[in-house]
């Protein structure tokens, strides 16, 4: 059965222009190239960076070396030049101890001689400037003394005003004590007369109170009175009325008495007998001229 089947024949080879294969052969050019650069930049990178450590390596090495170098030379050369140095050192100190000593002396002559110079100007100047000040302090001075001497004459007049005052405070003071001591009595007798005062107005306010209630009784009995002057004069009127009326009747001596009466009774209530016509009346009177009726004064 397999060989009677035939088999399919294979496809025909695809057929390529040139420009094809010129593109094709440009491409994959294009392509080995970018690929060669990739690497090339990845490689150059590398070796960039291992011959960076190989130099950097390289030259600490080598300046390591140099340095060792360098610090034995030094220390031969500073050896020698040591040696060297100390031999024209030697040598060089007596020439030069001589020169320095010569050109020392003749400066410090050069020297001396401004200095001298310079210090006789300045002496000089310092000189006239002292002379300056000391004629204006001397002045000063001398305006200064007078002034002292007028207020040593001030000082012996205040001295003398102040002894007299002094003299005149001990005076005032002594006057001062006894005028304190003249206050103090007085204030001792201003404190008694006060108590007095007080002890007077107490016996005032008494007063004054037994006053009022006087004047009320006699205001009481005053009223009395009145009433019982106006009982009289009805009882006058209805007498004289009768006596009109039955004139046979003899009439009474009622007033006199009555008046008598009253001035007793007015004697008796104000306490005051200078109005009335007897012997204890004008001896009352005689005392009292010249002052008020008490009743009168009250009832005023």
């Amino acid at each position: 059965m397999g060989r009677g089947r035939r088999s399919s024949p294979p496809p025909a080879p695809k057929t390529y222009t040139q420009e094809e294969v010129d593109k094709m052969k440009t491409d994959w050019q294009t392509d080995a190239d970018t690929k060669y650069d990739q690497r090339l930049a990845g490689q150059k990178e590398l070796w960039g960076s291992q011959e960076a450590q190989r130099k950097s390596d390289y030259i600490l090495e080598q300046r390591n070396l140099y340095d060792d170098k360098l610090n034995t030379a030094k220390g031969e050369w500073r050896t020698a030049a040591d040696k060297r140095y100390d031999a024209r050192l030697g040598e060089a100190r007596t020439g030069w101890h001589d020169q320095a000593e010569k050109r020392y002396g003749t400066r410090l002559d050069t020297a001396k001689t401004g200095w001298e110079s310079e210090e006789a100007k300045r002496r000089a100047a310092t000189q006239e400037e002292f002379n300056k000040k000391y004629g204006t302090l001397q002045g000063q001075y001398d305006t200064a003394t007078g002034e002292y001497e007028d207020l040593q004459a001030k000082y012996g007049q205040l001295d003398k005003s102040y002894l007299e005052s002094e003299n005149r405070y001990g005076v005032l003071q002594g006057k001062y004590g006894d005028l304190e001591g003249r206050y103090n009595t007085r204030g001792q007798e201003y404190d008694t007369l006060q108590s007095k005062y007080g002890q007077r107005q107490k016996d005032y306010t008494t007063l004054q109170g037994k006053y009022d209630k006087r004047g009320r009784e006699y205001d009481t009995l005053s009223s009395r009175y009145d009433d019982r002057g106006r009982t009289l004069n009805r009882e006058q009127v209805r007498r004289r009325r009768g006596g009109f009326e039955a004139p046979s009747t003899a009439p009474t001596q009622s007033s006199p008495t009555n008046v008598s009466s009253d001035d007793k009774r007015r004697a008796l209530l104000t306490g005051d007998y200078s109005f009335m016509q007897t012997d204890k009346g004008r001896s009352r009177g005689q005392r009292g001229q010249g002052r008020d009726n008490s009743w009168q004064r009250y009832l005023g």
